[in-house]
């Protein structure tokens, strides 16, 4: 069975007639498949059967052989396209150049230029078709390499390699948005912990990968990309903000469903490399690994119930079954601020979100980070930015 497929359109029967047996179409790999009598039946028949080889004659009846081609060229671009008219006219010729018509003839139609033609489209059409088999296989080797290509740009990008150029090209490449995101979040798994510094190299790699992919899930409502640096490190890349409180039901989903402890830190991407913040935040994190249980579980809490107006140090305490002032003085001494400083810097982080983010009164803002009083909050807001809440939010 021949591959391409040829419409011949003319309104005279035995132009077309002759046409049709002046050549041999098999010798093209081609077929005469329809043969239409004006421009309206061209259409309909080129449509229908998907032609590649479209024969037609300027001057038809209903609909005249260029609003045919327009037709036509509208819906099937890859259409190759000759002209056969007795009007020798240059302004049709013209019309015809500009659809991209393969060759312009006039009748009577000679067989050994119309062979010439065909040779020329059969090929030109082999090449279309291998060019189109040559992307598809490089498309599905793209997918199936997809996220080890996202891998290497990742560490490429953090590593800064990348100029902002190459960065958003290679973003566009693998299917993401071509402004860079504005957010991150680092997870650091707790290797090490309840004795999985015990296990192989090829079971860490599928307990970080089971993270990962609970993680992905979890993130499915938020545009975001995951990527894994090693066996410790997680990083999301955000699109656009997510709530504050998201990393705590993370954390607590991964040890709920895997028996894993991780440890998150939510990020706004400032205007400095990329690599010198993504390393800062590690290194963070992994101080953070070296601070005791105690302060880490009093940190938990804390981001865990800041938004409660009754949050003390005491009921902390009261919760790890210590002391108030045992805790406070480990909290001074691991984290060099006191209890009520690291309560205040995570209310105002939250504070900053809502600010940016949402649609709420001062008042608002206020009640959902934990603070009964709009002018208490206002004066901690102003001492610490420098700013009132107000003032910031109009900045942003």
């Amino acid at each position: 069975m021949s591959k391409w497929k040829v419409l011949i359109a003319d309104d005279e029967f035995l132009i077309r007639e002759g046409i049709r047996s002046s050549v041999n179409w098999s010798n093209f790999d081609m077929e005469v498949i329809a043969e239409a009598e004006d421009g309206e039946e061209a259409v309909e028949f080129a449509l229908k059967h998907e032609i590649d080889v479209l024969l037609i004659d300027l001057n038809m009846p209903i609909m005249n052989g260029i609003a045919a081609m327009k037709h036509i060229k509208e819906k099937l671009p890859n259409c190759r396209m000759v002209v056969i008219s007795g009007y020798d006219d240059f302004r049709y010729a013209q019309e015809a150049i500009r659809l991209q018509v393969e060759d312009y003839l006039l009748k009577p139609v000679n067989p050994t230029k119309l062979e010439e033609i065909l040779t020329d489209l059969s090929k030109l059409l082999e090449m279309k078709e291998q060019e189109e088999n040559y992307l598809q296989q490089a498309s599905t080797q793209v997918q199936k390499n997809h996220e080890h290509l996202r891998q290497s740009f990742f560490l490429d990008w953090i590593e800064g390699n990348l100029s902002e150029d190459e960065v958003r090209s290679q973003l566009q490449f693998l299917d993401l948005p071509y402004d860079p995101p504005g957010f991150f979040i680092m997870v650091k798994w707790a290797d090490g912990e309840a004795g999985h510094h015990l296990l192989e190299e090829e079971d860490r790699q599928q307990q970080v990968l089971a993270i990962k992919n609970l993680l992905k899930g979890l993130l499915s409502d938020y545009l975001h990309a995951i990527f894994i640096e090693d066996s410790h490190f997680i990083t999301i890349l955000l699109w656009e903000q997510v709530p504050t409180d998201l990393t705590v039901k993370l954390e607590e989903q991964v040890k709920e469903e895997l028996d894993q402890r991780i440890y998150l830190k939510y990020v706004p991407l400032a205007s400095v490399d990329i690599h010198v913040q993504y390393n800062e935040v590690k290194q963070e994190l992994n101080q953070h690994m070296r601070l005791s249980p105690l302060v880490k579980q009093s940190l938990y809490y804390i981001r865990k119930h800041y938004q409660d107006p009754d949050l003390t140090l005491e009921s902390i305490a009261e919760s790890l079954h210590v002391s108030t002032v045992y805790l406070s003085r480990m909290i001074k001494q691991e984290l060099g601020s006191s209890y009520v400083q690291v309560l205040t810097n995570t209310r105002l982080r939250a504070a900053k979100e809502l600010l940016q983010s949402a649609d709420l009164s001062i008042r608002e803002v206020a009640e959902r980070v934990g603070y009964d009083s709009q002018h208490y909050f206002s004066t901690t807001f102003r001492k610490s930015m420098g700013i009132t809440p107000k003032q910031y939010k109009q900045q942003i």
